[in-house]
Order: C-alpha cells, then sequence, then structure tokens
C-alpha cells in the first residue's frame, strides 16, 4: 500500500513539475539550464512509463548470494545493528555522498532504469548470504534425556511410570509491577496479559495444589523520590491456599503497574511462605514475570540460591516479558540458581505459548519425562528453536529496512540533483522494490522451512503423548503428570 502510494505520489509530482515549466513566479520567468547531462532538474524526460517497467528475472536467491556493495563495505559495513542511531545515519549518509560524488563524474544520460538499479545495489547493497546461510543451518535439535542411572528415559518401565505418590504441591506466582510493565505488547498492557496468563495457570492447577499471589514493586511510582516506598511494596495478595476463582481473580484487581522492581525481595517473601509448608512429601514452586532488572539494591540470585538451600524440591521459573539484554541475562541467572527454567518472550502470542507449556501444550513430551521431573526441557527447547528463528529472522528484517531506507535516500538525492526525473525514479524504484520483495519472499520461505521442521520434531512427541494417554486413562493420566510437574 506505501509503494502504492509512492507512485501516485510521484505522478503527480512529475505532473506538477511539467505544468509549472515557464510559468511567472515571483514577478518575472527564469529559464533553468541543462546540467551537463543535458537535463533541466525537475523536466520530465523520455522514458518507459511506469506500468511498462520490464523487471527482472533474477530470482531471491541470486540476489541473497551477491556480494556486498563497495560503497557499503567502505562506509556502513560493522555499523548495521548498532545501537548508535547517529552513526548508522553519517555512514548511510556517507555512503550516499561517494556514490553521488563517483556518478557525477559519469555521463548517466542514456541510463535506463536497469543501468541505474545495477549500479545503485553494485555500490549500496548489504550482504545477507551470511544470515540467509545461518538460518539454513540451523540445527533444530532434540537431545535424548537419560535418567540419574544413566538409562534412557524410553526404558523407563510402566511399573515407574505408574507408581501412585502422595505428595504435596505448593505454588507462588510473582508478578513484576514496576511501571514498565504499563508498556503494550500487541496493543495490550504487559501487566494485563501477565495477569491472564498467571490466571489461567492458577485456574488448571489440580484442585489439591495450594497456590498463592504476590505483587511486587506496586506503589509509588518509577522516581527516585519514590524509591524507598516502591521497592518496599512486595504483598501476597492471595495467601497461600487452594485456589479459589472468585478470591484470586479478586486478588489481581488490587494491584497495578506502578513504580521499582524489588525482585529479590519478592522471592525471599515467597520463599518465607514455602518454608512454613515444608515437608519430606512436599514440592514447592515459585514462577516469576518480569520485565526488568532488579532496580532496588537487592540480589535476586543470592535469594534463588537461599531459597533452594532453605527448602526441599524448590524450583524458580522465569518469564522474562519483553526484556533487553542485560535482563535477560540477569533474570536466567536467577532461574539457574532456582533449580529452574527460564525463557524469554516478546509478543502476546509467545507468553500464551509459555502458559501454554503449564498447561496442555506441556502434553505433547511423553511421560517418561515426568517421571524424572524432566517433562519441560524438550518443550523449552522448542521455545529456544523459535526464538533463535526469530533473532534470525529480526537480523535479516534489519538489513533489509536499512537497505530500503538507504536507496529511497539516495535516490531523492538523484533527483534533487537533477540526474533523474520522478519518472525515472520511479522506475528504478519498481526494480529496486522488486529486489526486496524477492529476497523477503526468501527469508519467509526459509522462515516457515525452519518452523515446519520445529513442528515436525514435535510431532515425535505428541505421538508418544497420545499413545501413553489412552493406555494410562486420561484421569489417572493428568493425576500423574501434575504430581510430576510439581
Amino acid at each position: 500500500m506505501k509503494r502504492a502510494k509512492l507512485v501516485v505520489a510521484l505522478f503527480f509530482t512529475a505532473v506538477l513539475l511539467l505544468g509549472c515549466q515557464g510559468k511567472d513566479v515571483g514577478g518575472g520567468s527564469k529559464k533553468q539550464e541543462p546540467n551537463e547531462e543535458g537535463i533541466v532538474p525537475g523536466k520530465a524526460i523520455a522514458t518507459s512509463k511506469p506500468d511498462e517497467v520490464e523487471l527482472p528475472a533474477t530470482t531471491g536467491e541470486e540476489y541473497i548470494q551477491e556480494d556486498k556493495g563497495n560503497f557499503y563495505q567502505k562506509f556502513i559495513e560493522g555499523k548495521e545493528f548498532t545501537d548508535d542511531k547517529e552513526a548508522l545515519e553519517k555512514s548511510t549518509s556517507d555512503a550516499v555522498d561517494a556514490y553521488i560524488q563517483e556518478v557525477g563524474k559519469k555521463n548517466t544520460k542514456k541510463w535506463d532504469e536497469k543501468k541505474w538499479a545495477t549500479s545503485i545495489t553494485g555500490a549500496l547493497r548489504a550482504g545477507y548470504k551470511d544470515v540467509a546461510e545461518e538460518l539454513e543451518n540451523y540445527p533444530v535439535v532434540y537431545e535424548k534425556l537419560r535418567l540419574p542411572d544413566g538409562r534412557l528415559l524410553e526404558d523407563l518401565t510402566m511399573d515407574e511410570v505408574t507408581k501412585d505418590e502422595d505428595k504435596k504441591v505448593n505454588v507462588v506466582m510473582a508478578i513484576d509491577s514496576s511501571g514498565s510493565m504499563k508498556v503494550k505488547v500487541d496493543g495490550e498492557a504487559k501487566m494485563a496479559l501477565a495477569k491472564k496468563s498467571i490466571e489461567s495457570l492458577a485456574k488448571d492447577l489440580p484442585e489439591s495444589v495450594k497456590v498463592s499471589l504476590i505483587a511486587f514493586g506496586h506503589q509509588g511510582t518509577g522516581s527516585d523520590a519514590d524509591k524507598a516506598k516502591s521497592c518496599n511494596a512486595v504483598e501476597t495478595m492471595y495467601p497461600l491456599n487452594t485456589f479459589d476463582g472468585t478470591a484470586f481473580g479478586n486478588s489481581l484487581k488490587k494491584f497495578d503497574a506502578m513504580g521499582w522492581t524489588p525482585l529479590a525481595a519478592a522471592i525471599t517473601m515467597a520463599n518465607e511462605q514455602l518454608a512454613a509448608e515444608r515437608a519430606e512429601n512436599t514440592e514447592n514452586f515459585i514462577y516469576v514475570v518480569s520485565d526488568g532488572i532488579e532496580t532496588c539494591d537487592g540480589d535476586p540470585v543470592a535469594a534463588a540460591k537461599k531459597a533452594v538451600q532453605d527448602n526441599t524440591n524448590v524450583k524458580i521459573n522465569i518469564i522474562g516479558f519483553d526484556v533487553d539484554d542485560a535482563a535477560d541475562q540477569q533474570l536466567k541467572l536467577v532461574a539457574e540458581a532456582g533449580g529452574g527454567e527460564y525463557s524469554s518472550v516478546k509478543t502476546k502470542q509467545q507468553l500464551e505459548e509459555i502458559k501454554n507449556v503449564w498447561k496442555e501444550k506441556i502434553n505433547i513430551n511423553t511421560w517418561r519425562w515426568w517421571a524424572v521431573h524432566r517433562f519441560a526441557d524438550n518443550v523449552w527447547t522448542t521455545l529456544d528453536h523459535n526464538n533463535a528463528v526469530d533473532r534470525l529472522m529480526g537480523k535479516s528484517f534489519t538489513i533489509r529496512k536499512n537497505e530500503e531506507k538507504r536507496f529511497k535516500e539516495l535516490l531523492d538525492r538523484l533527483e534533487e540533483a537533477g540526474k533523474i526525473d520522478a519518472v525515472k525514479k520511479n522506475a528504478i524504484s519498481k526494480w529496486l522494490w522488486d529486489r526486496n520483495d524477492k529476497i523477503n519472499t526468501y527469508f519467509s520461505d526459509l522462515d516457515k522451512k525452519k518452523s515446519d521442521e520445529i513442528k515436525a520434531n514435535l510431532k515425535i512427541y505428541q505421538k508418544n503423548w497420545t499413545r501413553l494417554r489412552s493406555r494410562l486413562g486420561c484421569n489417572h493420566f493428568e493425576n500423574i503428570a501434575w504430581r510430576t510437574f510439581f
């Protein structure tokens, strides 16, 4: 749609320019002289009509294999993914200046759109080969899991799986209520999405499981003046007890995203609750949803280690929701220290997938994993695979976006310099955007190929799940699953 608008705008620009030639402006008319190419700046040249431009037969794969442009290598390469936008803009401007200077020395009067497009891409195109090969060769691997005695999980006997154990389970859920949780993801605040996810999980817990809800950072503001107040705001909204839908729902309404992030204090409070429930046949879990790093001078890694030391069978699982690199690293360390799992999600859909891990989607794993408390490994591996593919796709998108912006800037400069007119500019654009579309399609196809490969691996485990579920019976199977999950 944007390109269609550009074509229309360029067409009317050409018409207006033609209509303005020779008119009296400011009380008199001034004839513009042709430049060294014989082109009057702003005046249309006889060329192919926009709808008559013959596009190249070059394939997306052929574009992918092309070498980087000479001015791209000289000025831009190495700055493509920098966080310094000014540095990238300057390097882009330098590359465009260099091309303008070089092409200014050539007789381009008879250049058609093909010649122009070839010249422009030869100088300023990015390199896609490396990221395409990395995506193409990304290994979708699921390692086989082994029991502590060295046996493969598939060697576990049916008697070992169906052994009935009377376990008690306690789950403490903690929600980051810092001000950044107000930020919207996919049109909805992260806080609202986190609450929905937590509530959905709590609803599906077996009736015997006790659950608690903690909010942290839900008072004050993000200002320095309110730091102490906010950092002390760690509160139990739903005391550790069996799930009551109405009471739990009301507890979620008691807080919202407000201030700082006392993550360490939240883990400490959760640990204190679970310490009171410690028993020989009891398993305790802490689930945290957070979008940022500890900001209240606490040490969440130390708090997680202490929780493991104080409680038997405690696991701390963390979801990093739309976090930056610093938070991603810290939250991962906290989960590792707490003997649990960490996953980073960026979208509403990914958060939904994580929620399904704790409910239904975990069923794609086999009963054997549950029997040794390792059921989630390949689910997390699946999410890691998806995240890795998304990262590579994001990398290719950044390259394409920067390249398209660079080409547009150059075309504008060429038109301003009188090297091309609006009609020629449009014809060249069609060549460049056709190239961009083919590269987009190539990466989209690669993305689908990898997604299908991941799904194919999951079907193996889904098949095992279906077979075992039918042999054990639904209710009996679900009870075993929850006992070994928690």
